[in-house]
């Protein structure tokens, strides 16, 4: 009987799998480094580039080596070895991270602060990376080196690998996002990975490939083609910058009609990398069947260019009509929602990305014939990667700050067309001719777009007309979202809105979630907020006389806190509280004050993209830890979320603090829950002498202990028992972020 171990396997298909392993780690690392870096604009920036630089550098050294290699295909084996465990390595090594890097963090609030944390964790973060994401980007050139006789049939191999790993990058997004974090949590989702690996190691290792003759090192170029080459590289990393460029601006633009869970940046995300992979395959002829592709090359960026001002403006004109109730809250209520988030990534980015994917192998394969080495797709890749680390920087941190979402559109677009212009050019004169119609029809749709009113504040605007009528009072974009200030029934109601969506007000919960965890203490004196919100948990605060220390992560929301708060700026020159610009979580850990309250009121809703982290019981023991004996921890339980979502957070609660007790307060859109060390003393006596000295009723004229006392829906014994059967929440297991099965199982909601 035939050994099937011995027969010749599907390389290729083996690639695929690893484009699964590959995206289902970058995944997870993603996740946990936001935990390291905050969930900052800055820091998704610095994260992706230091995922992106390790594939780059290894893409490079792989390409240097791979022609005089014997056995390509043993040493790729090798590899996907070596990723196994280094990934998983990395994985276990970064769940330790932000608990290592603390105590080497200086505390926020100076310049030097500023300067050096970021590079304190980048170089920590980077150093548990730089492995992994060096042997997972050396793997290219090796295949391609393997499967490809010589540099004139290397295009269609580059074109079938990189279009069969990016059709499993599709799978490993969309499983992990959609399910596996959700139930074998971040560690056994990268377990499921490693082991993919193993298997395609095992696989190539079990037939035992047999070495080749190493090709001759390449003849020396002449001028000519060693400046095609280097032309080549400049292109490719300029295509690179585009591409990234673009997945930033759509990300930014689309959130504001599809949301940010994790089911929408999924979604997002596999719909790119979809488009991506089936561009690369239709690229599978042209690439080996064309003698000159820059025709080809000059006319698909043009293209980009074209149909990346038409999404533009056909964001607009849809978007203007997402004007339903549950835009204002979350455009996910059910699970129908869930799956409706690929429709807008289809019609607007798909396009784009099919033509991506055509350029990329083309343009590669054009680069190698040029350099007469197959392994020179190393350095193109690099170039490419590098190109995307760039991208995403000057997106995220010059052109959304100065520009806006829209301007930074029509640049990229152009940026694209002026790369197909130069293509043309090296092209010769004839092709330049005929590249004036597709430059035309990128210029003129580049016009349009200039006069197109600015997407992501009309579809805001409108949305905010209908649902709540009022005064515009204030309205900025900057890099980390688009703020909206609106003041109705005669100035009366201010609500703040962040990219359309509906985060805080003056109403009475702020004030609630803020005095009720001073009121149970004798003598308090700093307190730390995380969202700074409409300002209420603050100013309440400082009414009580402790010094308030609040994290936010928008500079515009800090911006706009002065329409809440007339005397803000008295206040803060008097030294009554401190604004930070940093994620909440980041800000405590690095902190060295012990504080006599922490109060958490995230944006809604819960499963929102990174809301998790302060719903976790590991971030729960870090505000116990920065607690003092007698301090209280106030958070704030949002409703709509399903009643296990409820219960599984008061169960992760519970596990960290000995005393629990939660608020039902009528008509307001949640539940208050305080954590202790010490249990709470509900004494009416000494509640009344707390609200008096406090000015309690100064802002909740209510406010008695009989209201406290009234209102209190579970005691601690309560809480233990009915959250008894639920898990707890962790940043291993982030169940309140991945809702789809309780959704698929039409399981109601809590209004």
């Amino acid at each position: 009987m035939r050994n099937p171990f011995k027969t010749q396997p599907s390389i290729p298909f083996l690639f695929f799998i690893s484009g699964i392993s590959g995206l289902i780690y970058e995944t997870v690392w993603f996740r946990m480094l936001i935990r390291v870096f905050g969930t900052t604009l800055e820091a998704t920036s610095t994260v992706l580039a230091v995922f992106m630089g390790g594939l780059a550098l290894g893409a490079v050294l792989a390409g240097k080596k791979a022609d005089g290699l014997k056995n390509p295909l043993k040493i790729y084996a090798g590899l996907e070895l070596l990723v196994a465990f280094s990934a998983l390595a990395a994985t276990f090594l970064m769940a330790g991270l932000p608990a290592f890097i603390a105590p080497l963090l200086p505390e926020g609030g100076t310049a030097g602060a500023a300067a050096a944390v970021p590079l304190i964790r980048l170089l920590v973060s980077g150093a548990v990376l730089l492995i992994p994401t060096v042997l997972m980007g050396a793997t290219l050139p090796l295949l391609v080196s393997h499967l490809s006789k010589g540099v004139e049939d290397s295009g269609g191999k580059i074109s079938r690998l990189y279009a069969l790993n990016t059709l499993g990058a599709v799978l490993g997004v969309l499983a992990s996002g959609y399910i596996l974090l959700g139930h074998v949590g971040e560690k056994g989702t990268a377990v499921i990975a490693a082991v993919l690996n193993l298997l395609i190691a095992l696989r190539i290792f079990a037939l035992a490939p047999a070495d080749r003759q190493p090709r001759a090192a390449a003849l020396a170029q002449n001028p000519e083609a060693a400046g095609g080459y280097r032309r080549m590289l400049i292109i490719m990393g300029i295509s690179g910058f585009t591409a990234l460029a673009l997945e930033v601006l759509w990300a930014r633009a689309l959130i504001i009609t599809i949301g940010n869970s994790v089911y929408a940046f999924s979604a997002m995300l596999g719909v790119y990398l979809l488009g991506i992979a089936l561009g690369s395959l239709y690229a599978e002829t042209r690439a080996e069947n064309t003698s000159d592709p820059l025709p080809a090359l000059a006319r698909c960026q043009a293209a980009i260019a074209a149909l990346a001002l038409a999404g533009l403006a056909a964001f607009y004109l849809i978007g203007r009509n997402t004007i339903a109730p549950k835009y204002i809250y979350s455009p996910i209520t059910q699970a129908s929602d869930i799956f409706s988030l690929f429709g807008w990534a289809l019609l607007i980015i798909f396009p784009v990305t099919l033509l991506m994917g055509f350029f990329f192998p083309v343009a590669a394969q054009a680069g190698v014939r040029a350099s007469g080495r197959v392994g020179s797709i190393g350095p193109l890749y690099g170039a490419n990667t590098l190109g995307t680390i760039l991208g995403s920087l000057a997106t995220g941190f010059i052109l959304i700050p100065q520009l806006g979402t829209k301007f930074s559109f029509i640049i990229t677009a152009l940026l694209a067309a002026l790369t197909g212009v130069f293509l043309a050019g090296l092209a010769g004169e004839a092709e330049k001719k005929r590249f004036t119609p597709w430059l035309a029809a990128s210029a003129l749709l580049a016009i349009g777009a200039f006069a197109l009113p600015d997407p992501v504040f009309n579809i805001i605007n409108r949305r905010l007309e209908v649902n709540m009528p009022g005064m515009l009072a204030y309205y900025h974009e900057d890099r980390a979202g688009a703020v909206s200030v609106v003041f109705s029934n005669g100035g009366r109601t201010k609500s703040l809105f962040i990219n359309g969506f509906s985060v805080s007000g003056n109403g009475a919960a702020g004030k609630l979630m803020s005095h009720f965890p001073l009121i149970f203490q004798k003598d308090p004196k700093e307190m730390f907020i995380i969202g700074l919100g409409a300002a209420n948990t603050l100013h309440s605060g400082v009414v009580e006389g402790v010094h308030v220390t609040v994290a936010e992560l928008i500079a515009s929301v800090r911006a706009a806190g002065p329409l809440f708060l007339k005397d803000w700026d008295a206040l803060a020159a008097a030294g009554k509280f401190t604004v930070r610009l940093n994620d909440g979580r980041n800000e405590l850990l690095r902190s060295r004050k012990q504080y006599d309250a922490i109060v958490v009121d995230v944006t809604p809703p819960i499963y929102s993209s990174g809301a998790v982290n302060l719903y976790s019981r590991d971030f729960f023991k870090l505000a116990r830890a920065k607690l003092t004996k007698t301090g209280v921890f106030s958070i704030w339980i949002p409703k709509p979320c399903f009643e296990s979502d409820y219960f599984m957070m008061l169960k992760s609660l519970k596990e960290v603090f000995p005393y629990v007790n939660v608020w039902n307060f009528p008509n307001m859109p949640g539940f208050l829950a305080l954590a202790s060390n010490e249990e709470l003393d509900f004494g009416a006596k000494l509640l009344e002498e707390r609200i008096k000295r406090g000015n309690v009723r100064l802002e909740l004229p209510g406010m008695s202990a009989g209201f406290i006392n009234g209102t209190r829906f579970m005691n601690t014994a309560q809480v233990e028992g009915l959250a008894e059967p639920y898990p707890a929440v962790t940043d291993d297991k982030p169940y309140t972020e991945f809702p789809l099965a309780r959704f698929m199982a039409f399981s109601p909601m809590w209004y």
